[in-house]
C-alpha cells in the first residue's frame, strides 16, 4: 500500500545521516527511514525493496518487518519494525574495540547462514546478470580491467545461494534478541565471493573521514576486522591459507566498485573519490 501523506509532528527523530532522516513512530513499534531530496529512492525503487524484505523473511533470514511506502514533502520513505537497543556491528565495534573478534564472528557466523541460504530462482536478481549491464554503462571501469571483470564474472562458480549485496558490518544491526541484515536494497543471489569482495573493499580502499563517519573506525580497524572475518567466516587459522583467500577475494572489489558507482550515480561531489579509491584496489591487482 502506498501513503499519499504521513504527518511527522508527533514522530521523533532519532538520527540524521548522510543520504536519511531516521525518525520513531509515537507508539515505538516503527521507524521511518526518510531519503533527503537528492537521495531519495523512486517510488518503484522503494517497492522493490519493501518486496525484498517481505520474501528475505520468508527464507528464514532475519531482517525487520518491512511496512508502507510513505511521502513526506515529496520526499520518500519506508517504514520499518523498530528494533530496540540495536547498534550496527559497526557501531559495536568501534565502541567496543576490545571486543572486536567477538563482534566480528557474529557477522561472520550471520554471513555463513547467509551464504548457505539458497533461493528460488526469479526471487531475486542475479547477481552475474546485474554486473555484466553495469559493467556496459560504467564510467569508471574501464577497458582492460572490464575486460578482466567480464572474464571473472564467466569463470566464477554460479550458485543460486543468498547475497546481501552490500555486505558490510553496518549492514547488520545488533540487540539483546540476536542480529539482523538491513538495507537490503542490493539482495541477490549468486556466489558469495561477490559478497566478499565488497566487505574486502570497505576494509581496504575506503578512506578514513568515510570510515570514521561510517564505521566508527579508521582503516587500521578496518584491516583487523577483515583478517577476523576471513579467519571466522572460513573457519581456519592457517597463515597460509588466509593468504590464498584473502588473494582469492580481492579480485571480487571490481564489481564493489560497480554497485557504489551505479548507486551514486546523480552523486557528482562524491563519484570523483570513489574514482580514486578504485585506482588504488586496481593498482594492487597489478592493473
Amino acid at each position: 500500500m502506498f501513503m499519499e501523506k504521513i504527518q511527522l509532528s508527533k514522530w521523533n527523530m532519532f538520527s540524521n545521516r548522510h543520504n536519511s532522516e531516521n525518525y520513531n513512530s509515537p507508539d515505538g513499534k516503527w521507524m521511518l527511514k526518510l531519503g533527503f531530496p537528492g537521495y531519495c529512492s523512486t517510488k518503484e525503487e522503494l517497492l522493490r525493496e519493501q518486496e525484498i524484505c517481505r520474501k528475505v523473511l520468508s527464507l528464514g533470514i532475519r531482517t525487520p518487518q518491512v511496512g508502507d511506502l510513505v511521502e513526506f514533502e515529496g520526499r520518500l520513505g519506508l517504514i520499518y519494525e523498530r528494533i530496540v537497543g540495536k547498534r550496527s556491528i559497526s557501531k559495536c565495534v568501534g565502541e567496543e574495540p576490545e571486543k572486536r573478534e567477538h563482534y566480528i564472528k557474529i557477522f561472520a557466523d550471520q554471513a555463513r547462514h547467509l551464504h548457505s541460504t539458497v533461493c528460488a530462482a526469479g526471487d531475486f536478481e542475479n547477481v552475474e546478470e546485474r554486473f555484466m549491464r553495469l559493467l556496459d554503462s560504467s564510467k569508471i571501469v574501464r577497458g582492460e580491467v572490464a575486460t578482466f571483470a567480464r572474464n571473472l564474472l564467466e569463470k566464477t562458480p554460479k550458485t543460486m545461494t543468498c547475497l546481501q549485496g552490500d555486505f558490510q558490518t553496518g549492514n547488520i544491526i545488533l540487540n539483546e534478541n540476536g542480529a539482523y541484515f538491513i538495507d537490503l536494497s542490493e539482495f541477490a543471489y549468486g556466489n558469495p565471493l561477490y559478497d566478499l569482495g565488497c566487505y574486502y573493499f570497505f576494509c581496504h580502499y575506503v578512506p578514513d573521514p568515510f570510515l570514521l563517519a561510517t564505521h566508527y573506525m579508521d582503516s587500521k580497524g578496518m584491516h583487523l576486522c577483515w583478517d577476523a572475518f576471513l579467519k571466522f567466516y572460513y573457519q581456519t587459522e592457517d597463515p597460509k591459507e588466509l593468504e590464498a583467500l584473502d588473494m582469492k577475494v580481492k579480485p571480487y572489489v571490481i564489481f564493489s566498485v560497480l554497485n557504489i558507482e551505479h548507486i551514486m550515480a546523480e552523486d557528482v561531489e562524491r563519484l570523483p573519490y570513489l574514482e580514486q579509491n578504485y585506482k588504488k584496489a586496481i593498482t594492487d591487482l597489478g592493473f
